[in-house]
């Protein structure tokens, strides 16, 4: 991950820029996340800086924390890596209370998505149990779309992880569909918004795969900000979310991505996913009544 360059800016409420990180492109294009940051800047009256973190979905089990080590303020990550970061003795971020609702008629208005599994379309597969022996690619061991979906998949039907032979880390959702199509690997579980986005921009993909399942639906990716930023950055990054109409001019480029609107989300939304999570011993098993409650 590129350093950001110097440090943030204290003025009123504490801070004059914001930086913003990413870790959900290349899957979902970065100049969806800059056109988002633009509005939120606008909106909010403050600068914000934009980088992105490709090597992983969000920071897990040892990896650097920007948002401990103050070099992160706001941040786009999966859920994952939200619950391990909240789950810590001081948690380093706070969730934005609200979600991102993007154009899929499965979702029903709501921020979800799903974690489609797809195969070649020329592969003689045609339901799970098919797979035995396949090999998964999946983009990093931090997604819940392409890692844990599979392996929480797994443990619901009675399955080992060596179910499939081989596991493959890619290193993004568009290198797993590369993968699939060239051969390199037989199946993996996208992110269904990048998939319809990717889908989008290559219109003969729909004739190269095949959906072979859908899971979920899963909350959307949360958005957060630091814990130690202070002031009320996170109820005011929600109130400019909440009002973020994509058919105004200017915010045009979002509605392509599929996004259709935001709504309130909270830390309930994450739980099934955290019970999930415990069960695959990647969290502590704590109860819900002992959960840290946010600063």
């Amino acid at each position: 991950m590129e350093k950001f360059d110097g440090s943030a800016v204290f003025g009123t409420e504490g801070i004059e820029r914001l930086r913003a990180l990413t870790f959900l492109s290349p899957g979902i294009p970065l100049p969806f996340f800059r056109e988002l940051t633009d509005y939120l800047s606008a909106s909010l009256g403050c600068p914000i800086e934009l980088e992105v973190e490709s090597r992983s979905s969000g920071p897990m089990h040892g990896q650097e924390d920007p948002f401990a080590e103050g070099r992160a303020d706001v941040g786009f990550l999966c859920s994952p890596s939200y619950l391990y970061l909240r789950d810590q003795e001081r948690p380093s971020v706070t969730l934005v209370p609200a979600g991102l609702v993007f154009r899929d008629a499965r979702h029903g208005g709501d921020p979800v998505y799903y974690s489609d599994v797809i195969v070649r379309a020329d592969r003689q597969v045609h339901r799970f149990e098919d797979l035995a022996g396949a090999t998964l690619g999946y983009n990093d061991e931090c997604s819940l779309s392409g890692y844990f979906s599979a392996l929480q998949t797994l443990a619901e039907k009675g399955h080992d992880r060596a179910f499939f032979g081989g596991y493959v880390r890619t290193g993004s959702h568009h290198a797993s569909i590369a993968a699939i199509l060239d051969g390199s690997i037989d199946v993996a579980a996208i992110d269904s918004n990048v998939l319809a986005i990717h889908g989008r921009l290559h219109p003969d993909l729909g004739s190269r795969l095949r959906l072979l399942e859908s899971w979920g639906p899963f909350p959307i990716q949360p958005i957060v900000v630091r814990s130690g930023l202070g002031g009320t950055w996170a109820s005011r990054l929600s109130e400019a979310l909440l009002r973020l109409d994509v058919s105004q001019p200017g915010l045009e480029g979002l509605a392509g991505f599929g996004l259709e609107r935001c709504v309130p989300i909270d830390d309930g939304a994450y739980v099934e996913e955290r019970r999930a999570l415990c069960a695959l011993g990647e969290l502590p098993p704590v109860s819900d009544d002992a959960r840290r409650p946010a600063p």
